[in-house]
């Protein structure tokens, strides 16, 4: 099972592959079949039989685009509503973008990354009042720039380094209200065999080491300091990977909790992609060792919840990965609807969607926005705040390009 979360989402589409549509917060790349159905991504409104549509419905607001980029890629979004991402014209134009409405009179989209003295990067995380986590180049000598973690803030750009043990590349995924960031550091950008990182102003860039395996990727931080990912485990065989929880250092001056090994639903790997206030994290796991099903889980402190998916019962469509939570416990990422079937009776691939899943059911959010359904598919919902608004990347059908959009809720 590849390790990957929205942030990687991303990653992808600001590199020009196919557009990365799916999950980043927050590890990298996403699987070949999650790429091909954003490519090909057409409106699909087919609910499994036991999905019902929830009365709360969400006003549509288009981010845009930074001058001289093409897509917009969010990855994260704070109670005040202020959005962090990834706008991008190529793999050589990426910008970390700031959406805030609250902009006195200015833009509400910041090129917050230096794009202008030619730097890229690439904006994953946000803490409350608004600092950016993510990366960037931060020299220009090699035609390839390396690219390091990146705390983005009162118009400046910080170098946070790199692991020594983990490779000269890094990348940082989140950011908590005491300024505590989590990431990666790896060999090459986005890269599998890395380290998790924990870092602070006074600490510098700490491994966090792993749940015996050799490598560990850092996803997710709460205001209290516990941090999720995904961490190889002593098996011998490459790439198995548990979703963890732990608290590397306490705020609170309590004594740090280790590396919780958080499980799967059945089979060998699974990914933890973020948290809330109560610990309670989200992610996807294998189902069982015989076919590629993913689904999204929900771990209350107990064990794993299987959230289930809105596609058919087959290993193409049955999907689904969660990328954010909040403090109520409303879950928001991606899964497939069925697609339906040609004359010649061949089935076309299934669609990629965006989903809510609330009270028990899991809803497909391109039923919810009312008729800008037919401007725009939501394709993944990589984060919700504590006042319900959801953050998307969204196919125009019009432009034919990712864009960043804001869900707001209308009422019931």
């Amino acid at each position: 099972m590849n390790t990957q979360t929205f942030a990687d989402l991303q990653s992808q589409t600001t590199n020009q592959d196919t557009p990365n549509k799916t999950p980043g917060n927050k590890n990298a790349d996403v699987t070949t079949k999650c790429r091909t159905s954003l490519l090909c991504a057409t409106i699909v409104l087919v609910l499994s039989a036991n999905t019902k549509v929830t009365a709360q419905q969400y006003a549509l607001s288009d981010l845009g685009v930074l001058p001289g980029k093409t897509e917009s890629m969010p990855s994260a979004l704070n109670n005040a509503g202020q959005v962090a991402g990834t706008c991008s014209a190529g793999p050589s134009l990426q910008a970390a973008f700031r959406f805030n409405s609250n902009n006195g009179g200015k833009n509400p989209l910041e090129d917050i990354g230096r794009s202008q003295t030619g730097a890229i990067s690439r904006g994953f995380g946000i803490n409350g009042v608004g600092e950016i986590v993510g990366d960037s180049s931060f020299s220009f000598v090699t035609r390839t720039p390396i690219t390091h973690a990146a705390l983005f803030g009162n118009g400046l750009v910080r170098d946070l380094g790199f692991l020594k043990s983990g490779g000269n590349y890094s990348r940082a995924n989140d950011i908590n209200a005491a300024q505590q960031v989590v990431g990666f550091s790896s060999p090459t950008r986005d890269g599998e065999n890395s380290r998790a990182f924990f870092w602070t102003a006074s600490t510098g860039m700490i491994d966090i080491g792993t749940l015996g395996g050799p490598y560990a990727q850092a996803n997710a931080i709460n205001d209290a300091g516990f941090i999720t990912g995904s961490s190889e485990i002593a098996t011998g065989v490459l790439r198995t990977t548990h979703a963890f929880l732990v608290q590397p250092f306490s705020i609170t001056g309590a004594k740090p909790v280790p590396m919780r090994d958080l499980g799967t639903l059945g089979g060998n790997s699974s990914v933890g992609t973020s948290l809330n206030t109560s610990n309670h994290v989200v992610g996807y796991s294998d189902l069982n060792t015989v076919d590629q099903r993913v689904h999204a889980f929900f771990f209350d402190g107990v064990g794993m919840k299987d959230l289930g998916s809105l596609g058919a019962k087959t290993s193409e469509s049955d999907q689904s990965f969660a990328l954010g939570i909040n403090v109520a416990d409303e879950i928001v990422g991606y899964t497939f609807v069925p697609g339906g079937t040609t004359p010649q009776g061949s089935r076309p691939a299934p669609e990629q969607v965006a989903f809510l899943y609330e009270n028990g059911r899991m809803t497909d959010l391109n039923t919810l926005i009312g008729s800008e359904a037919s401007k725009y598919q939501l394709l993944a919902a990589t984060a919700i705040n504590d006042k319900a608004q959801i953050v998307a990347v969204a196919l125009n059908h019009t432009t034919k390009t990712l864009r960043s959009v804001l869900l707001t809720p209308t009422g019931k």
